[in-house]
């Protein structure tokens, strides 16, 4: 063999070399990326579920608030409407009194609606018997 061949043929182990120890490097840094990215993708799938779960219970707290809100409301609602009519009902009863006892007093005898006094003012029993 000449050494024209040796050359070649060195050159030639030397390429084989570096083409292999390229592919042996590519197939290491390619698994290096594979381990990496599957641990970066579990630790967002962790990150998502933890946030989901976060949005989830604010969501029923928020529900929760709202629906307690919304209770209130109709109480307070009902118990403003129902207040007028307390309200009128309380004076009628009132008025149903105070008609039983007009009539009490007409039944007694007693002239509950003077007709001498024509100057506007109320008639008081003081003023009907000239206190």
């Amino acid at each position: 063999m000449t050494t024209e061949t040796w050359w070649v043929l060195i050159g030639a182990a030397l390429v084989l070399g570096a083409v292999a120890g390229g592919w042996s490097m590519l197939r290491y840094a390619r698994a290096r990326f594979n381990v990496q990215l599957r641990s970066a993708t579990e630790e967002l799938r962790q990150r998502n579920s933890a946030l989901a779960e976060q949005l989830r219970t604010a969501q029923v707290r928020s529900q929760t608030e709202l629906e307690q809100a919304r209770n209130t409301f109709k109480r307070q609602l009902a118990d403003l409407s129902s207040e007028p009519r307390v309200a009128l009902e309380r004076t009628e009863a009132q008025l149903k009194a105070a008609y039983a006892e007009l009539d009490r007093l007409r039944k007694a005898g007693v002239d509950t609606a003077p007709t001498d006094l024509t100057d506007g003012f109320a008639a008081t029993r003081p003023m009907r018997e000239g206190l």
